[in-house]
C-alpha cells in the first residue's frame, strides 16, 4: 500500500475524530477547561473541516480520483 492511498484516509479520520471531540467539548464545557466560546469557535472550524473530509470522499473528488485512477491503468503496459 502507497502513502498516498494511506494518507487521505488517515487525515480523514483525524479530522472526523477531532470534529466529535469538539461536539461534545460543546455540549460538556465542564470537562475542556476553557471557555465555551473557545470551544464553540474549534467546534466551528472543525466542523468545516468535516465537511470538506465528506466531499472529498462522496462527492467530485472521489469521483476525480477514479478517473485518474483507470486512466492511469489504461496508459500502463500490461503483463
Amino acid at each position: 500500500m502507497h502513502f498516498k492511498d494511506v494518507a487521505p484516509t488517515l487525515i480523514s479520520t483525524i479530522i472526523l475524530f477531532g470534529f466529535i471531540l469538539f461536539s461534545f467539548l460543546a455540549m460538556k464545557p465542564e470537562y475542556s477547561g476553557v471557555k465555551q466560546e473557545v470551544v464553540l469557535f474549534l467546534l466551528g472550524a472543525w466542523s468545516t473541516m468535516a465537511a470538506g473530509v465528506v466531499n472529498y470522499w462522496v462527492g467530485s473528488s472521489a469521483g476525480s480520483k477514479n478517473k485518474d485512477d483507470i486512466i492511469a491503468k489504461q496508459g500502463s503496459p500490461s503483463p
